[in-house]
């Protein structure tokens, strides 16, 4: 080909790699080419390229959330990554990398879709040979590896890249890849009632770890605990006992293990390893010499663990073991603080009237029970229906049954707890009133009697026969009695006494079927 040019300075395009040689040069006259420098040789240097090696990588995940990208072996949140995504690079070094990190945190339904990221990053790196990219850490989630761009010494202007996750060509490989980081195996111990119904409250997230336990106080009824039997008695007791229960969030992947660390109403601490933890939910069976006394313990979460591996350590290991006063600290931190009370209990006094098995006692006796329990209770009770409540701060709870009438001893509570409660169905009283002799309708009867004659004496008897009196004759000045008699089982309300000779008469004692007087 043939060009002409109008300066002294001249270029040739070249439209192509090979040799190019000049063979003349004419002005108005022929011109001389020079020999040695009429040669010249042009190369054409590839633009630079980066790729992800796929040696390490995988595809054969079977994560719900799995993209068919090429994946970094997936890691555990806080662990420390043991791998990265090697990088294949041609050209000339030392390079500049741009490349994308997009992110779905755990539970983001759209994970992997474009334009559902949580977040988006651009990074560049310099890279002086082959080298690797560090995965993001920290973060649980889906995070994807995208490289943008690439120049090198030769080419400043950035190469992009086809952004592939197959390899199109040995010189267009992997330009898209993906890291999980599977979320650590949170959990929470709870308490439930045995009918299911929580006693306690979630104040946060699982994953959070409470400083302060959750403090739970439950009512035992008496004789629930296995301190008051034996372990046979205790055994068909549990049914009333709080059932414990660890329950995992559905990111971890079972079978788990979980170590829980108890601390007894007494004594050191235990941890208690549970194993093949198959559901995200699973009663905690404690040894009975655990969690069978009356008093309060405490439970936490040390570790868990779940199928991939993946743990979550809720307590410092040198920690565990700690958190009793005698053991140098003032409360054990986080989980959950159990408290078993026993409920109140209210017993009729030995001495008192109120232990009569029949339930009937009269007007001027005290009632008096002894309470258990607590040294401070809530005393519920009814007299002729009106219904009465009082504090009572010592063991013996007495009442004065005043009138007839019925009384019953309703409820006892601990005022420091004062849901436990235990009420009572045999503490019903029937208050009788005390039986009287009305003599001759009750008047003071002066009355002569005329030798060999006889005068009547009228008793009329109130009460609930059969009644049992005695009436006696004393000296006209009342100083020394002149006769004596008993009647038993009378089964009327009138008794007439026949009498011939002077006298003051009157009934010393009376009885009916449920009281007398004077009292024994």
């Amino acid at each position: 080909p043939q060009q002409q040019s109008s300066s002294q300075l001249a270029s040739v395009i070249a439209y192509g790699p090979g040799e190019y040689e000049l063979l003349a040069a004419s002005d108005i006259c022929a011109g001389t080419i020079d020999a040695q420098r009429a040669r010249c040789s042009v190369h054409v240097e590839a633009k630079p390229s980066a790729w992800f090696v796929t040696d390490s990588l995988r595809r054969d995940s079977n994560d719900a959330h799995d993209t068919g990208i090429w994946r970094l072996h997936e890691s555990c949140e806080g662990a420390a990554l043991q791998s990265a995504f090697e990088l294949g690079l041609s050209g000339s070094g030392p390079w500049k990398i741009d490349y994308r990190v997009d992110y779905w945190a755990t539970g983001n339904a759209r994970s992997g879709v474009p334009s559902f990221t949580d977040r988006t990053i651009t990074h560049s790196l310099v890279v002086l040979q082959t080298s690797t990219l560090k995965p993001e850490c920290c973060e649980p989630g889906l995070y994807r590896y995208t490289l943008l761009s690439v120049r090198d010494e030769r080419y400043q202007k950035p190469q992009m890249l086809l952004a592939a996750h197959e390899a199109v060509a040995a010189e267009a490989g992997v330009t898209v890849v993906e890291h999980l980081i599977t979320k650590s195996p949170l959990a929470e111990l709870r308490a439930y009632s045995p009918d299911g119904t929580p006693l306690d409250t979630s104040s946060s997230s699982r994953g959070s770890f409470r400083r302060q336990p959750r403090s739970i106080k439950h009512c035992l009824a008496p004789g629930q605990s296995k301190s008051d039997g034996d372990a046979q008695t205790w055994a068909k007791l549990h049914k009333y006992l709080p059932v414990f229960r660890i329950e995992f969030e559905p990111s971890g992947k079972a079978p788990f293990q979980a170590w829980v660390e108890v601390f007894p109403a007494s004594g050191p601490s235990e941890v208690v390893h549970l194993e093949d933890i198959a559901g995200y939910s699973q009663p905690i069976t404690l040894p009975d010499h655990v969690a069978s006394q009356i008093g309060r313990y405490h439970m936490r979460l040390v570790r868990t663990r779940d199928a991939r591996g993946c743990e979550h350590q809720f307590v410092d290991p040198s920690e565990v073991g700690l958190g009793r006063a005698d053991h140098g600290s003032a409360a054990i931190a986080g989980g959950i603080e159990i408290e078993y009370i026993e409920a109140p209990n209210a017993r009729p006094a030995s001495a008192s009237p109120a232990a009569n098995p029949s339930r009937n006692v009269c007007v001027g006796d005290v009632l008096a029970f002894e309470l258990r329990g607590l040294n401070s209770w809530n005393v519920d009770y009814s007299y002729n229906s009106a219904r009465r409540s009082t504090s009572v701060t010592k063991r013996l709870f007495r009442r004065i049954a005043d009138v007839p009438g019925n009384f019953t001893l309703e409820r006892v509570c601990h005022r420091a707890a004062n849901e436990c409660c235990s009420e009572f169905d045999d503490l019903s009283y029937a208050v009788h009133d005390i039986p009287r002799v009305l003599v001759s309708g009750g008047k003071d009867v002066y009355q002569d009697i005329l030798e060999g004659d006889m005068v009547d004496i009228r008793l009329d008897l109130v009460g609930a026969p059969p009644f049992t009196f005695t009436w006696q004759r004393r000296s006209i000045d009342g100083a020394k009695v002149l006769e004596s008699h008993t009647v038993k089982d009378l089964d009327v309300f009138s008794y007439t006494i026949s009498a011939a000779s002077e006298g003051t008469f009157e009934v010393t004692f009376v009885q009916d079927r449920y009281c007398q007087y004077p009292k024994a």
